[in-house]
C-alpha cells in the first residue's frame, strides 16, 4: 500500500480540493443571498465588519484581498447603503467602516438562518463525525491568528 505522503502531487491535489471547497461555499452563499443581490465577496466584507474589523486595511488582510479591489468594493457597498464610512477620530487620513441597518440585517439573517443552511449543504455528504474531524483538522492547519475572534 502506498503512503500518500510519498506521492509528490498530493499537495497540489489538496490545494485544488481546498480551492474547490471554497468555491462551492461561495456558490452556496451566492445562491442563498441571490434575492438581496449580495455577492459572496460583498458578504465576506459585511460579515468582517459585523465581527469587528472596521478598517479597510484590516478587512483586506482578513480576506486576503488587495487594497485596490477592497477600495472599489467598499465604494459599491457604500452606494448600495450596506456600509458607511466615518472618519477615524485618531487619524483623519483613515476611515472606520460601519454597517447600516440594511447591512446589519443581512448579517443577522446569516447568523440566524443562513449559516446552518449553508454549512448543512456544504457538509451534506459527511457524517457528523467526519464534519467534526474536518473542523478539527482545518483548525489545526490554520495559523492561530486566522481562527481567533477579532476584538
Amino acid at each position: 500500500m502506498t503512503n500518500t505522503t510519498d506521492i509528490p502531487n498530493v499537495k497540489l491535489h489538496l490545494g485544488l480540493l481546498l480551492h474547490l471547497a471554497n468555491q462551492f461555499k461561495d456558490q452556496l452563499i451566492n445562491q442563498y443571498f441571490s434575492d438581496t443581490d449580495i455577492t459572496a465577496a460583498q458578504f465576506k466584507v459585511l460579515i468582517s465588519i459585523y465581527k469587528g474589523f472596521n478598517r479597510p486595511i484590516e478587512i483586506s488582510k482578513n480576506l486576503l484581498m488587495d487594497a485596490g479591489a477592497m477600495s472599489r468594493m467598499i465604494e459599491r457597498m457604500v452606494k448600495r447603503e450596506l456600509i458607511v464610512r466615518n472618519p477615524n477620530p485618531e487619524d483623519k487620513r483613515q476611515v472606520i467602516l460601519a454597517l447600516t441597518d440594511k447591512g446589519r440585517a443581512i448579517c443577522d439573517r446569516f447568523q440566524n438562518e443562513a449559516l446552518a443552511s449553508i454549512i448543512g449543504l456544504l457538509t451534506a455528504r459527511l457524517t457528523v463525525g467526519e464534519s467534526r474531524q474536518l473542523e478539527a483538522l482545518l483548525i489545526k492547519m490554520l495559523p492561530d491568528e486566522a481562527i481567533q475572534p477579532h476584538r
